[in-house]
């Protein structure tokens, strides 16, 4: 596969999406490539009529009318599309992340506005997933957040060491070395979550690397299980070890670090399907990730949604691939 415009750099692509036409028609043959359907879920009619404006669609069956937007993350947003085409790529590109202050200052919206921008981006990284991965798997499993040696003596929470959660999140991964990575919270690192995590993203049979950690213990009746024993300082034993992944939690604890500084408990997900989405992306050109990420654009998330404190939207509920600190960069990120 190819991308349809290729672009080397945000100069170019701004150079090619000069005004708000050119964004549309790109985004409708990105969306529809030719077959233009009703984007309300009860419809999904196929007989549409396109006013002679080039903007507005009417539908035959449902006869409600609607624009390329309607249905996607750009639904109800008043920012042009080339400014967030260039969030998209910023985002994107930039292997540790931009913070809403910068992406601010960059594309010329409020902090506030860039927050939800990035939110809203975050929300369609998150559609990842399909097939189970198989050949040599590395499993591990971090622990981010509840840094008490940093908090004033009389503020720390008393036994947070080692495996406690709480003030720590944990976090399970999984990669396929050479291929996709897969991570989500849970509750704790129990046999029965890493398990159900392993088992529900690795094809039986699989060459699984893990470390000494008792809970992938009873993974070898499903698996070719071998692990090295980091508590003894043994990190490569032959081809067995989970370098690779440990690479990865050092790029985002590092991008959280250094970007966002911190980030939510109750954001985390959204922060990790982030990285998630650069890692597995990583081969690809500019272009072709450009629009990778546009293909998943059919998703909508509100502003009552994301700033609700149920936590209600599709990436806590449903989808739950991360990680996270807390955010002091971030609009509304510190609870």
């Amino acid at each position: 596969m190819t991308a349809l415009f290729k672009f080397k750099n945000l100069i170019q692509l701004l150079e090619y999406f000069t005004e708000e036409k050119v964004c549309r028609e790109y985004l409708e043959l990105i969306r529809w490539n030719g077959q233009i359907v009703c984007p309300y879920k009860d419809c999904k009619h196929d007989h549409i009529h396109k006013y002679s404006d080039g903007k507005r669609y009417k539908c035959s069956k449902c006869k409600r009318q609607f624009s390329v937007k309607v249905g996607t993350i750009f639904e109800d947003s008043k920012i042009s599309l080339r400014k967030w085409y260039a969030a998209i790529y910023l985002v994107t590109s930039h292997k540790k992340g931009i913070s809403s202050h910068q992406l601010g200052r960059d594309i010329s919206v409020t902090q506030k506005t860039a927050w939800f921008m990035l939110h809203r981006i975050r929300h369609t990284l998150g559609i990842q997933g399909g097939e189970k991965l198989n050949g040599t798997i590395e499993a591990d499993e971090t622990f981010v957040g509840g840094a008490e040696k940093n908090k004033h003596k009389h503020k720390r929470t008393k036994d947070t060491q080692g495996r406690s959660v709480k003030t720590k999140t944990p976090v399970v991964a999984v990669l396929e070395r050479g291929g996709e990575l897969r991570a989500k919270t849970v509750e704790d690192t129990s046999g029965k979550n890493l398990r159900r995590f392993v088992i529900d993203n690795v094809e039986l049979g699989s060459n699984l690397h893990t470390d000494e950690w008792q809970g992938y213990r009873h993974l070898k009746a499903l698996f070719f299980h071998k692990f090295v024993k980091h508590n003894e300082e043994q990190y490569v034993d032959g081809n067995v070890h989970t370098n690779s992944l440990e690479g990865f939690w050092s790029l985002f604890k590092r991008g959280v670090n250094g970007i966002y500084h911190s980030v939510s408990k109750k954001h985390l997900q959204q922060y990790i399907d982030e990285f998630v989405f650069r890692y597995n992306t990583r081969k690809m050109t500019e272009d072709f990730r450009f629009d990778s990420m546009l293909n998943n654009i059919n998703t909508h998330l509100s502003y009552k949604q994301l700033t609700n404190d149920k936590q209600d939207n599709r990436q806590v509920e449903a989808k739950q691939t991360s990680i996270g600190f807390t955010d002091g960069n971030e609009q509304r990120d510190i609870q």
